[in-house]
């Protein structure tokens, strides 16, 4: 058998293209000295790499600068089409977007970070960053701490360990004492509340999503403006949909 380490080492140039097309898909048709700034590597080490990206029109370059190339979309289609939780969480969250209001979520752990696997159409909450597949932190949303709290002591010490508490606003929980317990009270009420944590002025409520066989397999719940979620712990609603 190998040593454990093996899981633990990159091919640098394989996550030097990662890094060089998540640039391009957070900005606007970006130039290959944007990308360079961005990324922080040479301009000549993107432009190597674009080339390739090009010729396998992963990557479209025009006159306004450079974007993903459609061959992008069915990777997602087939990543969130082979999704287990894909075709279930739907329905209940556009149910609790139409009965509450806000936008509804759902979202799973991936690795060390909370992956947003749907967010319904309803009304729309300012410049929220939970496009579908965008990554988080897993501490600082209800949607991750709903998950946190019902992982056991192992991946919960990895996801610090290797992730941080890092701060987003200057509400975030950012000491492990602080957060074992939040998910104490998570593990009480049934369900997580996360105000401006993640995102000034932006409130959650989050119930955990568990299979009988596997435990924890994603979360799913609401977000609002911070004025529009009181006293979440004993709103009737968040406590009768964690019980659904």
């Amino acid at each position: 058998m190998g040593s454990d380490n093996t899981s633990k080492k990159k091919i640098k140039s394989t996550q030097k293209a990662f890094d060089i097309i998540d640039a391009i898909a957070e900005s606007e048709k970006p130039s290959v000295t944007d990308i360079a700034n961005e990324v922080e590597y040479s301009r000549s080490t993107v432009h190597y790499h674009l080339q390739t990206l090009q010729q396998g029109r992963y990557v479209i370059r025009d006159e306004e600068g450079l974007r993903l190339g459609l061959r992008m979309a069915r990777f997602g289609d087939l990543a969130l089409r082979k999704h287990r939780l894909s075709g279930i969480v739907e329905e209940p969250a556009d149910e609790l977007t139409e009965e509450i209001g806000g936008v509804a979520h759902a979202a799973v752990k991936q690795g060390n970070k909370l992956v947003w696997l749907y967010r319904s159409e309803g009304s729309q909450i300012g410049s929220l960053s939970t496009a579908l597949g965008k990554q988080a932190e897993l501490h600082c949303t209800a949607y991750g701490q709903a998950i946190l709290a019902y992982l056991s002591e192992g991946p919960l010490d990895t996801v610090i360990s290797e992730s941080g508490l890092p701060a987003r606003t200057e509400s975030t929980i950012t000491t492990r004492d602080a957060l074992e317990d939040r998910l104490s009270a998570v593990r009480q009420v049934g369900f997580a509340y996360s105000s401006e944590e993640f995102e000034e002025g932006i409130a959650s409520i989050a119930s955990p999503i568990i299979d009988t066989s596997d435990g924890v397999v994603g979360a799913i719940g609401i977000t609002n403006v911070d004025s529009q979620i009181e006293d979440p712990y004993m709103h009737a609603k968040a406590r009768r949909h964690s019980d659904e």
